[in-house]
């Protein structure tokens, strides 16, 4: 799934993250406040996380996070390791952002601050580590503060995608009709309507409506897209080749494959690329489509050559 990039009451304009490769995205971050050192590493984190750099963010938020360690600012220190989780998440890092997260609740206590935003993010983070009861519970705590509109908006997409997972398709049907109530332009950032997009295709998938869930899931691709999320674009582009594969439509889901591959691949992502380009070639030869198999044979040599034998 998706965080959130819409601004709250101390958030700017990122996001949160796709999950298992696939699902949650990461929350908006918190905005430096105050000290000139700290609001310089972080606006500079800010743009190099928008831009999907998300290696230059986490070193340049640990800095900030330093640098109110040092100074001992209590409502920087939670912002700046808030901040740095999102961009572990970003990365895959999810112990490291739990650990962060715990780390970010303890300074927003201190600042008597919110600390809704860092509970939904430790939920997305529990999720992504397959610990569901933990997702849970945080997610439940989440909607009981009577969070925010676009914060109880993501928890419920989350709550919506673990029950897919554990409770079956009419519990995720219900949770859905909930957040569809919610789901009011105000609120839906690129990253949300990705979730959106994907709860709403695992759901169609769930019931056998394989064609209407490689649709849901070419939408959360672009959305994805468009937030600059290209690692979980891959692989929303691949949950749909899945599909159009499952619907009879190899052809498409060749394509998919090997678009989700290209981009794994220009991410330097090579063993997932390689991944996907067989499967792409398996589609492709169900499909008797040579142009398709051409175009993934030839990435697959291409990757080839630059790691050597």
């Amino acid at each position: 799934m998706t965080f959130d990039h819409s601004a709250a009451v101390r958030v700017t304009s990122a996001l949160l993250v796709c999950l298992c490769a696939s699902c949650a995205s990461p929350l908006p971050e918190r905005e430096a406040r105050g000290d000139v050192v700290a609001l310089q590493a972080s606006s500079a984190a800010r743009i190099a996380y928008e831009q999907g750099d998300y290696a230059l963010a986490q070193q340049l938020y640990r800095r900030a996070l330093t640098r109110a360690r040092a100074i001992n600012d209590a409502a920087l220190a939670a912002d700046a390791a808030f901040n740095l989780a999102v961009s572990e998440v970003g990365l895959g890092q999810y112990a490291a952002a739990d650990r962060l997260l715990r780390q970010a609740h303890y300074d927003a206590g201190r600042a008597s601050s919110g600390t809704t935003d860092i509970q939904l993010l430790r939920a997305k983070v529990a999720y992504f580590q397959q610990q569901i009861p933990e997702a849970q519970r945080l997610i439940d705590e989440v909607v009981g503060m009577k969070a925010e509109p676009a914060l109880a908006l993501q928890a419920r997409i989350l709550r919506g995608q673990i029950f897919c997972e554990t409770a079956g398709v009419h519990a995720a049907k219900v949770e859905l009709q909930a957040v569809e109530k919610l789901a009011t332009p105000a609120v839906l950032s690129m990253p949300v309507r990705a979730d959106l997009a994907k709860l709403r295709g695992t759901i169609a998938r769930l019931e056998g409506r394989v064609v209407d869930a490689a649709e849901f899931f070419e939408a959360e691709a672009e959305f994805l897209r468009l937030a600059h999320r290209y690692r979980d674009m891959s692989h929303a582009l691949a949950r749909a080749a899945e599909a159009y594969l499952a619907s009879g439509q190899p052809a498409l889901a060749a394509d998919r494959f090997y678009l989700a591959a290209r981009s794994l691949d220009g991410r330097g992502d090579t063993d997932a690329a390689r991944t996907f380009l067989a499967s792409s070639l398996s589609a492709a030869d169900q499909a008797r489509d040579d142009g398709a198999r051409l175009r993934a044979r030839m990435l697959l040599e291409e990757i080839s050559r630059r790691r050597g034998p």
